[in-house]
């Protein structure tokens, strides 16, 4: 074959491969399965890049087996808020994606879709992952061609916010809260898994002279019978402890139907004297790195 004729017939072979499925933004991709991801927290504006720094996700066939998964970073998110891939066969499919994953959480069993779920990888857990989760169950009729859906994320967590306030000057480590005992794993579907355990949320030296503490924990609701106990780090002795429900229902706070639930705690230190209340003042939600 001469230079010339495989120059000419390369193009043409490609040309045919994907045909139908180059577009503008997938040139030489052939991708024929386009989802964009967005999450509206308590709104209606998407503002997915406001919450969610990478995606987890996995492509399960109509019998329930795993077909694909990968991870995208802030910078492919950036680049394209979902995904582009090529599915070979046609057929009926759901998508699992899981936003914020990975930092204190692991994906289990997922080769299958009735059997994957995130759990958290502690035995003494400080904290869950800020999850997020979107499924989306699609039909490709054609494997030619670019085919296009939008999957909504949803919160399957509840971010408490803890803050210490002192007449003295106390340091992060002179206090230590246990909260639970909570769910330790979230399903394909969304459901809560058990066993459930206590959490032992950590403070840290904030802004402002401020001892604070972040933590999340996998989704609950209103008439929760988890306890949060304050605990002198010196004596190792309860100083301080608050029934979660009363302290709901005392508040106003609302979990169920609110996509960012949050619950803040501030810890009053007087002396010896030592309570729980519900901040007097807004405190800022404080999001350590993912």
């Amino acid at each position: 074959m001469s230079k010339v004729l495989y120059k000419i017939l390369i193009p043409i072979f490609l040309s045919l491969l994907c045909q139908a499925c180059i577009t503008e933004v997938d040139v030489g991709a052939c991708n024929n399965t386009v989802i964009r991801f967005e999450y509206l927290a308590d709104g209606q504006d998407d503002v997915f890049p406001d919450y969610i720094t990478s995606v987890t996700y996995c492509i399960y066939d109509g019998e329930g087996k795993i077909v694909t998964q990968a991870t995208l970073d802030k910078g492919r998110l950036d680049e394209f808020q979902g995904l582009k891939i090529r599915l070979w066969n046609t057929g009926a499919y759901r998508l699992v994606a899981w936003g914020n994953f990975g930092t204190d959480c692991v994906l289990e069993a997922h080769n299958k879709l009735t059997t994957g779920k995130v759990v958290v990888n502690s035995e003494m857990p400080v904290t869950f992952d800020r999850l997020y989760l979107g499924t989306l169950d699609f039909d490709l009729e054609s494997t030619d061609g670019r085919h296009e859906w939008v999957a909504t994320l949803h919160s399957v967590h509840v971010t408490l916010n803890a803050f210490i306030q002192s007449t003295v000057n106390e340091n992060a480590s002179d206090y230590f809260i246990r909260i639970g005992e909570f769910a330790t794993g979230v399903s394909n579907n969304g459901d809560i898994l058990g066993p459930a355990k206590v959490y032992s949320p950590k403070f840290v030296n904030g802004q402002n002279g401020m001892i604070e503490s972040t933590t999340w924990l996998p989704r609950f609701d209103e008439n929760t019978e988890a306890i949060l106990e304050v605990f002198s780090a010196l004596s190792g002795t309860r100083v301080a402890s608050v029934t979660l429900a009363d302290y709901i229902s005392a508040n106003g706070i609302k979990i169920t139907g609110v996509e960012e639930a949050v619950i803040d705690v501030l810890i009053s230190i007087s002396g010896t004297n030592v309570a729980i209340k519900f901040p007097g003042w807004k405190p800022r939600p404080v999001y350590p790195g993912i």
